[in-house]
């Protein structure tokens, strides 16, 4: 065999193991309807860093829930804007609104997710993030799988504002095809990942497993490194992914929206299970092998880039039948399509490379297994 068809094999072999992973893990059953637990009691907690112009609409969503939570926590994590004063303004209207503020020298999310989870005697944690916007029913779907006792953690869906432009199209399409395989890695009891904008979890399961571990200073992973080490202590039956939506919108720059690809990333190196970053490394490997194959065997890489095409557009387009979501017009489907490759390659080369990232008016500099640095901007 030559040199070049020996590359060839190789080609297809990435490709196809790429192919058959979103087609089998590509699948998500709906859970069967049901009504959220009465007996529980149910703590949303939400952390805010400059949320001024976001967090009103999220508290009047989340007030107008079918589902009243017990209480609701409104973690300030040192905002320069207006967030705190908005926050005590709706406290002062509703009693169950707590409002926090970390004190000097305590800063980050999983700060503030802690601090109220230590403070609450809730038995269930909801977080979401204040930039959402929930549907009248998503708390009563999000709790629903509760009332089976063995259901440690459940997981919603995320849906972006369909506002115009490419680079918002892009990320609802990857967004949407990420969900898909998410919600059918949950139900094979390996999640890949998880969204700490709507995520819930039994108190006692957060407290058995010890939260994130050594990621707790890490600027992500609230969400699915704590799901993966419940898998790992509970087992995959401990886990349920609901049909429960509450959207958000896209980063509004392609600046913003690669740092915070960054900043998810950078935990690469901290998932407890194997399965999420042998995907995370296929997933790169047949995009970057699709970009060299061009150069090398184009008529086979214009085959694979079709299929590759048609299966990510297949499993995109379920999530946004799924949760209920326009579709973008084809131009954006296409070009989303010829620049996912490169889009894979560049996120690669940033992260190996150690490039900082910024995330609510900070700085990162360093990432990987360590906790990561921090300064001001």
């Amino acid at each position: 065999m030559s040199l070049e068809w020996a590359g060839v094999l190789l080609a297809w072999m990435i490709w196809g193991s790429y192919i058959f992973l979103l087609w089998r893990w590509g699948h998500w059953r709906p859970l069967p309807s049901g009504s959220a637990p009465t007996s529980l009691q149910v703590a949303v907690v939400i952390p805010v860093r400059n949320e001024a112009k976001t967090l009103p609409a999220c508290l009047e969503s989340l007030l107008g829930q079918t589902y009243k939570p017990h209480e609701i926590w409104i973690v300030n994590d040192h905002s320069e804007d207006h967030t705190l004063e908005i926050a005590y303004a709706y406290k002062a209207q509703e009693k169950r609104i707590q409002v926090l503020s970390l004190p000097e020298g305590v800063l980050g999310k999983k700060a503030a997710l802690q601090a109220a989870i230590y403070r609450t005697q809730a038995d269930i944690i909801v977080t979401m993030d204040a930039d959402t916007v929930s549907l009248p029913n998503t708390l009563e779907k999000l709790l629903s799988p509760f009332c089976d006792p063995s259901i440690q953690v459940v997981g919603g869906w995320i849906r972006l504002v369909p506002e115009k432009g490419l680079l918002v199209a892009f990320q609802r399409i990857e967004l949407s095809g990420v969900l898909v395989l998410t919600a059918g890695s949950w139900q094979r009891g390996k999640p890949l990942t998880a969204n700490g904008a709507l995520l819930a979890y039994r108190r006692t399961a957060f407290l058995e497993v010890g939260g994130w571990g050594n990621a707790d200073n890490h600027p992500s992973g609230d969400d699915d490194l704590l799901v993966q080490r419940i898998v790992l202590r509970y087992g995959a039956q401990a886990i349920a992914f609901s049909s429960a939506i509450t959207e958000t919108r896209a980063a509004k720059s392609w600046h913003t929206f690669l740092h915070q690809r960054l900043r998810w990333i950078s935990k690469r190196h901290l998932y407890p299970s194997p399965w999420t970053p042998q995907i995370l490394r296929l997933t790169a490997l047949a995009q970057i092998s699709l970009l060299c194959a061009l150069f090398l065997f184009p008529k086979h890489a214009l085959l694979a880039w079709g299929l590759l095409f048609g299966i990510q557009a297949w499993t995109a387009y379920k999530g946004f039948i799924l949760t209920q979501s326009p579709l973008p017009s084809l131009p954006y489907w296409l070009l989303t399509g010829i620049l996912y490759p490169f889009y894979q390659a560049v996120m690669v080369g940033l992260a190996f490379w150690g490039f900082p990232f910024e995330w609510k008016g900070r700085l990162y500099k360093k990432g990987g297994a360590k906790a990561i640095e921090v300064s001001q901007n």
